[in-house]
């Protein structure tokens, strides 16, 4: 990570990709609800504790981010490793293939070189 300042360019479009991680917990929540009420306890279990985890990184990194903390790179950067990594057991449901489209997504946006000027 070169520099702990963000740009604005770069702010907005990790703030854009954090509320796609918030959407896609709040996601898991409904589907976890299913999945506690029937016969796969421990795996709906799983998922919601997965969303409370991506829900909890999303909002302290959206936090970070939005009042331009020093340490808001490397929070951001946390939750989209944290994200890649929580969705390998959700890839028996479809949200798996989705939430680690947007951990790599936000790992690209957030480590990208900053396009120059002209």
């Amino acid at each position: 990570m070169t520099s702990e300042v963000l740009t604005d360019d770069r702010a907005r479009g990790i703030r854009r990709l954090l509320l796609v991680v918030l959407f896609l917990a709040i996601v898991l929540v409904v589907v976890s609800i299913p999945l506690l009420l029937g016969d796969y306890l421990v795996y709906g279990c799983l998922v919601l504790g997965i969303a409370g985890a991506l829900g909890t990184l999303g909002v302290l990194s959206l936090r970070a981010v939005q009042q331009r903390r020093p340490g808001a790179r490397k929070l951001t950067f946390r939750t989209g490793l944290a994200t890649c990594v929580l969705s390998v057991p959700l890839m028996p449901i479809w949200i798996g293939l989705i939430t680690i489209v947007a951990g790599i997504g936000l790992l690209v946006v957030l480590l990208a070189p900053e396009r120059e000027a002209p």
